[in-house]
């Protein structure tokens, strides 16, 4: 099975109604990039924005693959690691979404938090591709 880190993120700009998502896939020494992309979104949340750039992430690991999400996203990791629920009615295509793919590429998925603007190395990396996929869109 092999073995990955992934970081993603999430960002929304209220002036333009834009959000943004990115990810970076990183071998598990943590430093070597594998994959990392960008995304618009448009008339769409800031929370949808942070769970499509996880479920883009996961598109982009191999099948078979064991994965550890960092996100500054809370929700994210505490929510997905469990099954989701109806009281989360806008983002439940997401969750659901989620888990499929979970299943069907057959992952092992967990999640860690780590506080926005931390100094997390990744994640400010994360930040900084949203913030220049909203630019290039605005």
């Amino acid at each position: 099975m092999r073995e990955f880190i992934v970081y993603t993120d999430g960002g929304y700009s209220i002036s333009h109604n834009i959000g943004s998502g990115a990810y970076v896939i990183l071998k598990p020494d943590g430093q070597t990039v594998v994959k990392q992309g960008s995304f618009v979104l448009y008339r769409e949340t800031s929370q949808r924005a942070e769970l499509k750039a996880i479920i883009e992430a996961l598109y982009a690991l191999p099948d078979h693959s064991r994965a550890l999400i960092i996100t500054d996203y809370q929700y994210a990791a505490l929510s997905l690691g469990t099954r989701p629920r109806r009281k989360n009615k806008p983002d439940i295509d997401l969750l659901l979404r989620y888990r499929q793919l979970v299943r069907y590429k057959k992952l092992t998925i967990e999640f860690q938090w780590v506080p926005s603007h931390g100094g997390h190395r990744w994640n400010e990396v994360c930040d900084n591709l949203c913030a220049e996929a909203l630019a290039a869109a605005s």
